[in-house]
């Protein structure tokens, strides 16, 4: 934001009270827990003294406040928080100033995620005042639309500072989901339309005390049913009363509505005023805010602060606000202003063309445009637009520069080729391509009429970037020449960066299409002509393209850094956003976790912006993120790639198509799907190909080979190898590279081609260290193998054949995996719960694998004793309890034989076995063995849950765990009592995860996931006290009484019958105020 918002101080004064009211103790009362509720919410329609109201508890209790009326201009949160700053500092002149320093670091358009900052320091700003502290928000339905304002002020409602009492006054209820929370946990003052209108006794007591009006009981009663007992009505029906000869005068003909009362008594007030004051009323009807000076100005007059003050004692639905400003009550300003519209045309046209002019003077354009538009002068409003509307896009305010472009005509907008330019960048950045190419088109058409070589240009780059945005570099490279000619043969003074930028966007073009070394050229010159290379990320995609990912890291994160320490709102940058690039960056080089949160938030952004794009971008890497994190996502990772493939389909971005296919390709070769693998590579290249992006043809085409090779598709492999190698070779991927020569050295072991695999892996282990990948080794990254056990007995054939060996040695001890002599080349991956089912690598072991049962039970029992050897005699006691121990001998060696001929079938005669080891005299599993055993993540992901203290957090991990629990450990064993420790161990955690997710989704109001785990819970332990009082108080909040009222008998009787106890004392009471509720009808 730059500079500082000006304000008007009159908006942070108590109004005056000047209309007639009396006090009534029963609303008296409710208005005085404002000062002992933390949030008050005063809602009804116009007309019924809210404003007033609020007031006079200011003045009667002496109430030392920070007022704020709100307008509809401050609907964004800076203007917001300034204001709002300002009335604080009424009563507290210190407070803000780390706020107000903050927001002048910040750009107008504010991301979601900075909200939490302004809140945070609001708040920590709040708690260095020491005593209580109201906030009155007067006509908060003015910015009840603002998206920013609504969350900030959720954020401020969810760690409320205790000595802070804030009071909305508005027409609608907010749609806040915490007022459901506050409402329960007793912090809610709501006063409503009911408690407003004025009762018959109320009525009876205003006309006497106030106007010295005597009617008679049924005149009161006639009153009340016409107007409902809305204030705003009664007040005009007892100013018009000395007037008429009688009441029954006033109420022969009753209106059909109140709407319909409140028009006929208006026009009744408003027809008694001599002529001069209705001439003055109509034509001030055009501010929303008096100023005499200015309205001596537009009506061409003086004194307008004297006619001003007389309306004021008359009490015309006119209050003063400050020393000189005044304000009509919001309902009498429309009648007024719709008089004056529709019976004086003329002279509304010119009072408005009068003030737009004024405006403009002393620049408040977006006042001028205002009045511009409310009076059909688009020809003014678009050679303002043609001014300032470069300003507004710069700020990032597209909703306002939209809707301020959608009210000029098109011939309009013909006249300058500047509006048409900004209208293709809204069009652009909403990624509506197809509407942008169309105005940006004609805006190179009339500036070629105009002879405008800067605004063609202009037009040329913006149309170029829906190709940058699209990455298609064919098309972009055609449109940039043009742009770059015009600008290069202009020469004009002081646009030397502007073609700068065209040399960075050219040098972008051709990151796209994979030519990175000419790239870093015009990236040089464009540097050369004063351009930052931050603008779209331009150094780190050429970084992420050539494989030097930590400088790419670097950039994206500091850049990330100053963004969000300087509050920094940027537009939609497409697939350049900084958090797309880092989730791509980390999903390759295997950082899974983090490209998700990376990928959530690009998705979040783009949902945020209306850029579904970058949304659909956010989707793809959310895909790759998720295929590193084990075979249990692999069901969202397809999900991910459809909704990225749709929203492109819906955007007719075909190019847009090619990453997520890619993703599909991959995700289909490693499930054995090789057909539609396959398929969805070709779709991919096809889009690839068709615009000539290199580097993602490189990639998409190693893919597929990758995907034969998972599929023994070894002649498609070794072809697709070759193509992958020319490709990666042209644009300069030196990651690459390494991936090619890793891929071959593995399609070449598995062919067991020692002389093409000598080869090959040399090259491999030689661009792994010089490129300082090791990581690809020790995580999962996009492009490496599913499984990384497979590098184990290559480098240990790279050892025995004195390929580079003393790096290969290096890397084995970093694996933890030294000294080997031979490796099965795959992570042993077993499930436990609910099934027992084994996999070797990928491949699963079917049940005739199995020679003999006794080698399952075997295993089943070193799976259940993992952390310890078993001694031959334990073993004998508790698998051959009945056997002599030579029997029993004879029996293990055959049982473990067939159990190490499972797990190795491809082990050589007299190889030592892996998986399954003797250490001393005793057995068990190798501890330097790749084992995934789903018992031991379950419990591993509970123990992070429950501990964990962030709820989201905890959630996760929960939810991770409990996805994994298809039901009991070993349930074909559960009646083995070497088993029954383990089984009910693992159920304690399902018991207790389920329980606290349950929790932890009450504290969400998602009531129906918590009956969900509850019951779950009670499927497994009908005694499981804490699973009952949530379904109560589920279907309590549910406003289901008589279900929460069941669960309860139930508790009762199955604890009676189970344990012969009574539920505990917290059920109880939680079924007293079930009954308590159901009681009051509440």
């Amino acid at each position: 934001m730059q500079g500082t918002l000006p304000l008007i101080k009159t908006k942070l004064m108590v109004p005056g009270l000047q209309e007639q009211w009396i006090r009534r103790a029963k609303f008296s009362k409710k208005m005085k827990a404002i000062s002992e509720k933390p949030l008050t919410i005063i809602q009804a329609g116009a007309g019924y003294g809210k404003s007033t109201a609020l007031t006079m508890f200011v003045q009667d209790e002496k109430q030392m406040c920070c007022w704020y009326t709100i307008t509809s201009s401050d609907d964004d949160i800076l203007p917001f928080l300034s204001y709002l700053t300002a009335s604080i500092q009424t009563l507290h002149p210190d407070f803000g100033s780390e706020l107000v320093t903050y927001m002048k670091k910040m750009d107008r358009y504010i991301r979601e995620e900075e909200l939490g900052m302004l809140c945070s320091i609001f708040i920590n700003e709040i708690l260095q005042i020491p005593e209580p502290l109201t906030i009155i928000l007067d006509d908060y339905h003015a910015i009840e639309h603002s998206y920013h304002i609504n969350v900030w002020l959720e954020k401020l409602l969810e760690h409320m500072p205790g000595q802070l009492h804030l009071v909305i006054s508005t027409r609608t209820r907010p749609g806040w989901k915490i007022l459901a929370k506050l409402k329960a946990k007793n912090e809610l003052n709501e006063l409503t339309k009911t408690d407003l209108i004025f009762g018959k006794d109320e009525i009876e007591l205003l006309l006497s005390d106030f106007y010295q009006l005597a009617i008679s009981d049924e005149q009161v009663d006639q009153l009340y049913h016409i107007t409902e007992g809305w204030v705003i009505a009664i007040g005009m029906i007892a100013q018009q009363l000395p007037h008429l000869q009688s009441l029954d005068e006033l109420l022969a003909e009753p209106a059909k509505s109140l709407e319909d009362l409140f028009q006929y008594l208006v026009y009744e007030v408003f027809s008694k005023q001599p002529p001069m004051i209705q001439q003055f009323l109509e034509q001030t009807s055009i501010f929303e805010e008096i100023s005499p000076d200015v309205c001596d100005h537009i009506l061409g007059m003086n004194g307008s602060i004297q006619m001003l003050q007389q309306l004021t004692s008359k009490n015309l639905f006119i209050h003063q606000v400050g020393d000189s400003q005044f304000r009509y009550h919001a309902l009498f300003r429309e009648f007024l202003e719709n008089r004056l519209i529709h019976g004086q045309t003329g002279q509304y046209k010119n009072l408005m063309l009068n003030c737009a002019r004024f405006y403009e003077k002393r620049g408040q354009w977006e006042d001028a445009l205002y009045c511009y538009e409310k009076i059909g002068q688009f020809d003014a409003a678009a050679a303002i637009m043609n001014e300032q509307g470069l300003e507004l896009l710069e700020h990032g305010k597209l909703e306002n520069l939209y809707e301020r472009l959608t009210k000029i005509p098109l011939e309009e907008k013909k006249r300058y080729s500047s509006l048409l330019f900004l209208e293709g960048e809204v069009y652009r950045y909403r990624s509506l391509y197809g509407q942008a190419e169309t105005s940006y088109d004609l805006a190179v058409q009339t500036a070629d009429r105009q002879g405008d070589i800067h605004w063609k240009s202009k037009a040329l780059e913006g149309k170029a970037k829906i190709y940058l945005d699209t990455i298609q570099p064919l098309k972009a490279e055609r449109i940039l020449a043009q742009a770059i000619e015009l600008r290069e043969k202009a020469m004009l003074s002081g646009t030397e960066k502007e073609t700068g930028r065209l040399y960075q966007l050219l040098a972008e073009n051709l990151i796209n299409s994979g030519q990175a070394l000419k790239a870093e050229k015009w990236m040089e010159r464009a540097k050369s002509m004063g351009v930052h290379m931050e603008d779209g990320n331009l150094e780190a995609r050429l970084y992420l393209r050539t494989g030097r990912f930590e400088e790419a890291r670097r950039i994206l994160t500091a850049m990330k850094e100053v963004d969000g320490g300087a509050g920094n709102e940027h537009l939609p940058q497409s697939h350049r956003e900084t958090d797309l690039l880092l989730a791509l960056i980390e999903a390759f080089i295997g950082n899974g976790m983090q490209a998700k949160a990376l990928s959530q938030s690009g998705i979040q952004h783009g949902i945020k912006m209306q850029a579904p794009y970058v949304e659909a971008c956010g989707w793809i890497r959310m895909g790759h993120s998720v295929q590193l994190l084990g075979q249990y996502d692999w069901q969202l990772a397809e999900k991910c790639y459809e909704t990225a493939l749709q929203i492109m389909g819906r955007l007719d971005m075909e190019r847009g198509k090619a990453e997520p296919l890619m993703g599909l390709c991959l995700l289909y070769g490693s499930r054995r799907e090789f057909e539609k693998a396959a398929d969805a590579g070709r779709k991919a290249l096809l889009e690839t190909e068709r615009v000539k992006d290199i580097w993602l043809s490189a990639l998409i085409t190693l893919c597929m080979a990758i995907s034969a090779i998972y599929n023994h598709k070894f002649a498609e492999a070794g072809e697709g190898l070759c193509k992958a190698e020319v490709l990666f070779s042209q644009c300069g991927d030196e990651y690459g590279k390494m991936l090619m020569a890793f891929w071959e050295s593995y399609y070449l072991f598995l062919l067991q081609d020692e002389q093409g695999f000598k080869a090959a892996f040399n090259r491999f282990l030689k661009q792994l260290k010089s490129g300082d990948y090791e990581f690809f080794l020790k995580k999962r990254t996009t492009f490496g193998p599913r499984d990384l056990q497979v590098f184990a007995p290559m480098l240990i054939e790279a050892v025995k054949k004195g390929i580079v060996p003393s790096y290969a040695e290096k890397l084995l001890e970093d694996l933890k995996l030294p000294r080997l002599i031979s490796h099965p080349g795959y992570t042993l991956k077993i499930q436990t719960l609910g099934h027992f089912r084994v996999w070797l690598g990928d491949r699963e072991v079917e049940d005739r694998d199995w020679q003999r049962g006794k080698a399952k039970e075997l295993f089943q029992l070193f799976l259940t004793k993992r952390n310890q050897y078993l001694q031959k005699e334990d073993l004998f006691q508790i698998l051959w309890p009945m056997h002599e121990e030579k029997n029993a001998d004879r029996d293990f060696k055959v049982a473990l034989n067939a159990l190490n001929n499972v797990l190795e079938p491809a082990r050589k005669a007299r190889a030592a076995p892996f998986f399954i080891i003797r250490e001393g005299a005793g057995y068990g599993l190798n501890p330097q063995a790749a084992v995934e055993l789903d018992s031991q993540l379950f419990e591993e992901w509970a123990e992070a849950g429950l501990d964990e203290r962030n709820a989201e957090k905890s959630i996760e991990e929960l939810g991770r765990a409990l996805r994994l629990y298809h039901g009991d450990y070993l349930p074909e064993r559960r009646y083995e009592d070497w088993c029954i420790n383990e089984r009910e161990r693992l159920l304690v955690y399902f018991l207790r995860s389920a329980e606290k997710l349950a929790q932890l989704s009450v504290r969400r109001e998602d009531y129906n996931s918590a009956i969900h785990w509850c019951q779950k819970i009670l499927q497994k332990d009908r005694t499981w006290e804490e699973a009952y009082r949530l379904l109560m108080f589920c279907y309590y909040r549910k406003n289901n009484r008589p279900q929460g009222i069941k669960w309860y008998k139930k508790c009762c009787e199955v604890l009676e019958e189970e344990l012969g106890v009574t539920p505990l004392e917290p059920t109880r009471h939680m079924y007293e105020m079930i009954i308590e509720g159901q009681n009051q009808g509440v």
